[in-house]
């Protein structure tokens, strides 16, 4: 199991040196090409190119535009627009040259340049608003004159950020966002996303909504939204994040907020583009993309394929996964487009649920044993956006969408040993009472898999009216949607470590000497939606106020084949209301809401309350968990500073699945409340020299108001009041801080550091540490992140990244852990943050 601390340092020295010498030669040589591109740059005649992108109809500045100068279908040079709109480089003098500029929301411009030697071009460009960008694509989008009358709390991290940060999973992207925390799971924080909102539990986002370009993609979003499915970092363009009233237009989930991963769509623009990066841990990474595919005046399509490796943190960690997406525009008319994205994506990783006890934790982070442990993923699925522009003042958006998740996950059954018997080889269990240094590790006869698919389908309109009340500028927005989920859930029960198929029951049918034993499950869910909401926004000259509300009713059953085929069903439904305001004042803005959260009654929840049929029996009854969401809050910009700020407050009712294998023996009450800043501070605008500032903070309170569970520590089956208690998961205290510097478009750095406080693990708040590993809390920690881009020429750049820099080892959660399921099966244990990763690669054409 260990290499002798000899051996170890041996084996270290030597893997160290033959990497020195191999990082030592290709530090040469990227010395070499960067002074070789240099001569040949200099070389060249050149001009100076400056000008202006503003909206067409505003007016106002775009921030963010990219502006490319292209000759023969080959980007030459590209840069992005300033806070005031502004861009600026030089340009070598050629033939046939072109400037593009483009940004989200906006039709791309196009034109011919005639540039002559030493002689400076300037041009102002105005973007017209672009008919697709018209569709519910982004939930907050690119205007500066629109982020100035937010009635809310709404984050973006922008193309820009996420191109630098280089992350390996969208979680790492996530945490950048005040009153977003992230706990580790699966390492590498790919697949299976495991993000809280404002204090609300993490595991699997289940509380959260997530969408890709406006459509939801959690595997069944009402019945099980665990987010066992995440899109790959590698194409992600951008992400946003509602946590305030704005999220009622959005649903099912709206009591913790919406994330919105947005990205890169067709817009005619011919080339070819590649990145590839490699890294520690066994990690490599290919992305193309080929775009302009067709007839730019027509049909446009883009291609992304990905392809991703990784050893893992840890041992016997290794995945593998491909993802492909099509994306086509139809140019229908001037007034008509319709948008498909086409995607697929397979995963096929050693991921398990076998965490390490307080032993293997201080003596061997990186242990695992489970070398039969699988994970296997397929999802399928289709996108279809038409949008029409009846008229100036109202476009029709309809939205289409389809998807086929199927998860397939064997897991070997675990035992606690001695390290001793570990070491030998032979496997004596121990029962988990038992005091003194444990190891949780596969039993080496039996495993079971969790077998479960997602069928989705959707249909979605939506109208949006622009119109005067008064003399005062309003917008409205109305539509519906119908929503369809089927959830099988199976289990099965293998007869050995890495089986891949099994048995449901045990015995023969009819038979008194071997009777028939249920040993596995089959579940078949399904639910059928409707959702209805409005939306109206006014403003009045500075005071910004948006009004909307949605209406839920959903229709939930399950048949039990392995019982009889028991039907059991439930309808359900829930009026959502919000309000926000926003009033301006010179450079200041105030701003609060108040809406009504909910989340969907879960497949968990529905086999705790049994869909609320034994409710006269003292039973619970089935209700969706509601909350009362407010905050309050001001932002400010200013030349180098921008500053927002906010109070909330979220009263949580009728809480039922409290997590993992934790159930409220009644309808639970929680509050949550804090304060979220978030600070930008320009400093290179004053200094040029000096790096630029941004830093988040959240301080978080939580208190169980009313709560009864089973107790885990009191022995006797013995019911034990909340009431005062913390929730899980919950820091105190979160913050990041950052600092950035840009020499030009050349050279740009970043560096990060995130500091999260203790967490309680538990509803009971147990403060013990036993040594399975699975109770106690998670003592607060600080990691720090680090990336740097150069640009050799226009289209390419090398890039070097390092996350967890000093490669901190603290315990990233339990949360597949029960205290009161302590046998090794049930219970996880420690499951470690994300070690050192450091990446270097090369991008090109992106």
């Amino acid at each position: 199991m260990y290499r002798s601390i000899e051996t170890e340092s041996m084996y270290q020295f030597f893997t160290k040196a033959c990497r020195f010498k191999t990082g030592y030669r290709m530090l040469r040589f990227l010395i070499g090409l960067i002074f070789l591109f240099g001569i040949l740059n200099f070389c060249q005649s050149s001009t100076e190119i400056r000008g202006k992108v503003i909206n067409k109809e505003t007016g106002e500045p775009i921030i963010g535009a990219v502006v490319k100068i292209k000759a023969n279908g080959q980007v030459l040079n590209e840069t992005t627009t300033a806070k005031d709109g502004s861009f600026q480089f030089t340009q070598n003098v050629q033939e046939d040259q072109q400037i593009h500029v483009s940004s989200i929301g906006y039709a791309l411009y196009r034109k011919t340049l005639v540039l002559t030697p030493d002689s400076p071009y300037y041009l102002e460009i105005a973007l017209s608003d672009q008919i697709f960008e018209l569709a519910p694509i982004e939930i907050i989008g690119q205007s500066v004159r629109q982020h100035k009358k937010l009635t809310g709390t709404m984050s973006k991290l922008e193309p820009q950020a996420v191109d630098l940060i280089k992350p390996v999973g969208t979680q790492e992207l996530l945490e950048f966002v005040p009153g977003i925390n992230g706990y580790a799971d699966d390492g590498f924080g790919n697949s299976r996303l495991s993000i809280g909102i404002r204090g609300l539990n993490p595991r699997r986002s289940a509380r959260v909504l997530i969408l890709e370009d406006g459509v939801p993609i959690q595997p069944a979003v009402y019945i099980y939204p665990n987010a066992y499915y995440n899109p790959p970092a590698d194409r992600i363009d951008a992400v946003e994040v509602i946590k305030s009233s704005a999220a009622v237009r959005y649903g099912p989930q709206t009591m913790g907020g919406v994330i919105n991963y947005t990205t890169r769509k067709p817009d005619g623009t011919r080339g070819f583009g590649n990145q590839i990066a490699v890294g520690n841990n066994g990690y490599y990474s290919a992305f193309s993309e080929l775009r302009g595919i067709g007839n730019p005046e027509k049909v446009s399509s883009d291609l992304q394929l990905l392809y991703k490796h990784g050893d893992g943190f840890r041992d016997n960690n290794t995945f593998d996964q491909a993802n492909g997406t099509l994306k086509t525009l139809f140019q229908l008319s001037a007034e008509k487009t319709l948008y498909l994205k086409l995607n697929g994506n397979y995963e096929n990783s050693n991921a398990t649920y076998t965490g390490l006890t307080e032993y293997t934790f201080e003596t061997d982070p990186n242990f695992n044993p489970k070398e039969d442990d699988n994970f296997k993923i397929l999802r399928t699925s289709l996108d279809l956006i038409y949008t029409n522009k009846i008229t100036e003042n109202l476009v029709s958006n309809t939205t289409m969408y389809t998807s086929l998740f199927d998860r397939r996950w064997w897991r070997e059954d675990d035992i606690f040993v001695r390290p001793a018997s570990l070491d030998t080889g032979n496997l004596v269990p121990v029962p988990y009472y038992q005091t003194g240094d444990l190891v949780r590790t596969g039993g080496g006869e039996t495993n079971f898999g969790i077998l479960r698919t997602f069928y989705v389908g959707g249909l979605e309109q939506n109208y949006t009216v622009k119109h005067g009340i008064g003399g005062n500028a309003g917008r409205a927005e109305i539509g519906g949607r119908v929503h369809w989920e089927r959830f099988i859930d199976d289990r099965k029960i293998g007869d050995a470590p890495d089986a891949r198929d099994g048995v449901y029951y045990t015995g023969t049918s009819g038979s008194t000497e071997d009777p028939v034993k249920i040993v596995g499950q089959s579940h078949h869910y399904e639910t059928m939606a409707l959702a209805l909401y409005a939306k109206e926004q006014l403003e009045l000259q500075n005071l910004t106020l948006t009004l909307g509300t949605r209406f839920e009713v959903f229709k939930q059953d399950r048949v039990d084949r392995l019982r009889g085929s028991v039907l059991a069903d439930k309808v359900s439904s829930v009026l959502l209301p919000g309000i926000g305001v926003n009033y301006q004042i010179g450079q200041f803005n105030l701003f609060g809401g108040i809406h009504r959260g909910y989340t969907a009654p879960s497949s968990g929840a529905l086999k705790i309350t049994n869909f609320g049929q034994n409710v006269e029996a003292g039973g619970l009854d089935l209700e969706p968990e509601k909350s009362w969401n407010l905050e309050l809050g001001f932002r400010s910009w200013m030349r180098g500073v921008t500053i927002e700020t906010a109070g909330f407050f979220i009263g949580v009712e009728d809480l039922v699945a409290a997590g993992r294998g934790t159930a409220f023996k009644n309808l639970g009450k929680v509050n949550l409340s804090g304060l979220e800043m978030a600070v930008g501070l320009g400093i290179s605008e004053f200094v040029s020299i000096l790096p630029d500032l941004n830093a988040s903070y959240t301080y978080l309170q939580t208190e169980i108001v009313d709560g009864v569970v089973k107790s885990a520590t009191i022995a006797g089956n013995v019911d034990v009041e909340l009431n005062g208690n913390e929730l899980p998961y919950a820091p105190q205290h979160t913050f990041t801080v950052g600092l950035a510097k840009h020499f030009g478009d050349v050279l740009r750095m970043r560096a990060d550091m995130r500091f999260v406080d203790e967490v309680f693990t538990d509803f009971e708040n147990i403060q013990q540490t036993k040594n399975r590993g699975d109770t106690g809390p998670i003592p607060s920690y600080a990691i720090v992140n680090a990336s740097i881009n150069y640009k050799l020429t226009t289209q390419w750049q090398l890039f070097f990244t390092a996350k967890n820099i000093f490669d901190k080892v603290y315990i990233g959660s339990r949360l597949h852990s029960n205290a009161g399921q302590p046998e090794a099966n049930l219970s996880s244990g420690i499951l470690i943050g994300p070690r050192r990763q450091i990446l270097f690669g090369i991008k090109q054409g992106l």
